[in-house]
């Protein structure tokens, strides 16, 4: 079974594909999307995709359509979506031959498709790329064009809306995820299901404690996720307003992340932002004490964090202070939820509020 989506964006509309074994037939699609014959194909992956074999299929497929192809890999983890890395890959497309005819495929998963559409995006003042996620966490990622690198003052610091020219979601890669990395997806899921899609939510929700869903479900819970996207992106591509509903969870999610140095996954970092920001909807009367229970519950169902590490609220403070969303009269913009499936966009949200509701979220958890 195989599920097609189209997204629409400023420049060109693309396809998004989920199903299994697209790899194999990653050359098909090069063909399909017009691409140049002639064109040098560079397929960027990182050390963990190789030694669990995604990558040789996809460069038999090119092989066997005729196109010259090569293949980078770098490092897995957040340590890799750096400028020093981005300069190391212009390097390795200038030494393949690589032309503005050329394609780059993101064969990995956030990082990798983050930092390779960041180069893409640049080398040669743009070339396309494709975006082939290998994880559960990058439905989210891969689709809506953005990309970017990390400075060490903060996340995605540096970056463009850079749309790929498709998104090939093979989810036979998703059976080698560590259970780790399959619940940090999860919250990425759940997520859109609070955005957007009270259904989505409530077949969640209703999954048993810390299952994995079947490829059938997998595929239409990617589907549903997607969707919600889409909607979003469709209609504010370059976040000018709406598309910070997307938002959700990050705001503190990646303060939290960035102070454990990374210790923590980015899906661990956003289920704990998800919740302490849905109770900062509860103390302002926006979310009710009930559907802040679903969605604690609900991330903890999924194996998922709801408590930070005990890290001194001032220092994440100062790294919030650095966020794109901080005003200058010193306040914070969040993304809240007011039901589930319903969030709305808060731009005066002050220091004492994120401070007592990360509070309350610590002394929560002691007491249980």
């Amino acid at each position: 079974m195989t599920t097609q989506l189209t997204v629409h964006s400023h420049s060109h509309s693309y396809p998004v594909v989920i199903g299994a074994g697209l790899r194999r037939n990653a050359g098909g699609w090069l063909r399909d999307l017009g691409v140049s014959k002639d064109a040098v194909v560079m397929v960027v992956t990182d050390t963990t995709v190789v030694s669990n074999g995604y990558l040789e299929p996809v460069l038999a497929s090119c092989r066997a359509e005729g196109f010259a192809v090569h293949a980078h890999s770098i490092f897995p983890g957040d340590a890799s979506k750096s400028l020093q890395t981005t300069e190391e890959l212009y390097n390795v497309l200038l030494d393949a031959g690589l032309r503005r005819n050329g394609i780059i495929i993101a064969l990995g998963g956030g990082v990798v498709g983050d930092l390779t559409g960041f180069v893409a995006s640049t080398f040669l003042r743009g070339i396309p790329f494709v975006q082939m996620p290998t994880t559960l966490l990058a439905h989210d990622s891969s689709i809506g064009g953005k990309v970017g690198v990390n400075l060490e003052r903060g996340k995605n610091l540096v970056g463009a809306f850079y749309p790929p020219l498709a998104v090939l979601y093979d989810t036979e890669t998703l059976q080698t995820l560590p259970e780790a990395q399959w619940r940090a997806g999860m919250a990425e899921v759940i997520k859109h299901g609070i955005i957007g899609d009270p259904s989505l939510f409530e077949r969640l929700e209703a999954l048993p404690y810390a299952s994995i869903p079947s490829a059938s479900e997998v595929e239409s819970l990617l589907s549903s996720a997607i969707n919600v996207k889409r909607a979003v992106i469709e209609q504010d591509e370059q976040e000018k307003n709406l598309r910070m509903v997307l938002n959700i969870g990050h705001t503190v999610g990646h303060a939290i992340e960035q102070y454990s140095n990374y210790g923590l996954t980015h899906g661990e970092a956003v289920s704990i932002g998800l919740t302490i920001e849905s109770r900062i909807a509860v103390n302002r009367g926006m979310l009710s004490t009930e559907n802040f229970t679903r969605i604690r519950q609900t991330l903890m169902n999924h194996g998922l964090a709801v408590q930070a590490p005990n890290y001194p609220f001032d220092a994440l403070a100062a790294i919030l202070n650095f966020d794109k969303k901080h005003s200058s009269s010193g306040s914070w913009t969040f993304v809240l939820p007011e039901d589930i499936g319903k969030v709305t966009i808060v731009q005066d949200v002050a220091y004492g509020e994120v401070e007592r509701s990360y509070m309350e979220m610590l002394k929560q958890e002691a007491s249980e």
